[in-house]
């Protein structure tokens, strides 16, 4: 953090100190600040100096994820000079980029009311309103700016990323056909027509495969399954059917699952799952309550409910997670009562995103006496367990996705028996 004040070692001689300083400082600005932390930076510098050199080390701290320090510093340069328009835009991507999306929209708004044609800070504004996932308030903040600039390439890109995400795909493409005819070689223009056609698809099919090995039994277990599903106004219905071969017999589970958008920043997950088979639940219900809040933080609540042949069990569950960055962390807690006490596990899952919601690597690890979710009337009689599993998926050629997943996991069943699991999985999605 950068000191408003600088801190001397003693009160004599501060005169002769900041004059010895501010000479050497105006000498040679630039090599000045090349070679000073951030940290220690003075305001001197700042105010009588060089605000546009102390503004190129921002931008350097900024692009180098030192986020804090090019907050400060450009705090300090707008001390020195509040009208220095491109430090606040800074400043607010920086807030951001880090989700404080109140405090960038504050920064940029004040930019727009000195400098209304300022374009970089009406863009940094539209870039937060979209990243806050509010399209509406993107296509807002781009009225004024398209009334001054209506062929600008920046605004239009804008405008119809904000007309996808709001799904209305007829007016994205007619952005874009204005804005390829602006720039017939714009190439974010054709990767987000391509994207505006996409979203189009409302419809995805999934196979699924996965393979686990058991050390204390002498056969593995193959599973399967098969999806459909189709994304409608008010939210996603997925219907499955799942296969498995355990013991060297098989067995059908169906299943449906429906994500219905209840309001802004609030859906809901439900689930129904049916089966004749003894190591399925007969009958499986879910339930869950997702809300999205300020910051990048989501919480949930809910339960699983399971009907075997001769038990029942009831899963309460939930998650509190944050998005930060490029990484999406998640824990996520299984709290099963049961007749002789209540039992209990957690897995903390983090998740790396490269160029898209599509596209992660993620690592999940859990401990815990309570079954996270359970697939057999095997998994009831587990008493401990410890797990780790590397989970991804990649989008490629426009239309479809490869996912993967690998782990082990040590589990203590009843009759002081020990499991060690090995598990693979892969799929394929089709998207239409």
């Amino acid at each position: 953090m950068i000191s408003a004040t600088p801190k001397p070692a003693r009160a004599a001689g501060v005169s002769t100190i900041f004059g010895l300083l501010a000479v050497l400082l105006l000498s040679a600005p630039s090599a000045a600040l090349a070679s000073t932390p951030a940290a220690v930076i003075s305001p001197l510098f700042v105010a009588s100096a060089a605000p546009d050199d102390a503004f190129d080390e921002a931008r350097r701290l900024a692009f180098a994820g030192e986020r804090e320090a090019a907050r400060a510093l450009c705090r300090e340069i707008l001390a020195a000079k509040p009208s220095h328009h491109d430090a606040r835009v800074l400043l607010g991507r920086v807030h951001a980029w880090d989700r404080q999306y109140d405090e960038a929209r504050e920064q940029f708004l004040i930019v727009l009311r000195a400098k209304p044609d300022f374009a970089d800070a009406r863009v940094a504004l539209v870039d937060t309103e979209l990243w806050a996932d509010n399209p509406g308030g993107a296509l807002d903040a781009l009225v004024d700016g398209l009334r001054r600039q209506p062929n600008s390439e920046k605004f239009l890109l804008r405008k119809a990323r904000a007309e996808r995400d709001l799904g209305r795909l007829s007016d994205a493409a007619v952005t874009l056909d204005q804005l390829l005819r602006v720039s017939p070689g714009d190439a974010d223009a054709a990767k987000l027509m391509e994207s505006v056609r996409q979203v189009g698809m409302r419809s995805k099919a999934s196979l699924t495969y996965g393979f686990t090995d058991i050390d204390s039994f002498s056969n593995p277990w193959h599973q399967a399954s098969f999806a459909l599903g189709h994304r409608t106004s008010r939210g996603s219905v997925i219907v499955r059917a799942n296969y498995a071969n355990r013991f060297r017999e098989d067995t059908a589970q169906y299943e449906i699952d429906a994500y219905p958008r209840l309001a802004k920043g609030l859906y809901a997950y439900v689930n129904y799952g049916y089966s004749s088979h003894r190591f399925f639940p007969k009958n499986r219900v879910g339930g869950e309550l997702y809300a999205n809040l300020p910051h990048g933080v989501e919480l949930s609540g809910g339960f699983r409910w399971l009907q075997f042949e001769s038990s029942e069990v009831t899963i309460y569950t939930g998650t509190i997670a944050k998005y930060q960055g490029n990484y999406w962390i998640s824990l996520r807690p299984y709290i099963t009562p049961k007749s002789e006490g209540t039992s209990q596990s957690y897995n903390l899952t983090v998740r790396r995103y490269f160029g898209g919601p599509d596209n992660y690597l993620g690592v999940t690890a859990g401990t815990g006496s309570s079954p996270g979710e359970i697939t057999s009337t095997i998994d009831l009689a587990r008493f401990d367990s410890r797990k780790v599993a590397l989970r991804g998926q990649k989008a490629f050629g426009g239309l479809f996705m490869f996912k993967f997943s690998a782990g082990y996991s040590w589990e203590k069943l009843a009759f002081s028996r020990d499991r060690r699991q090995f598990n693979f999985g892969v799929g394929l999605e089709r998207r239409f």
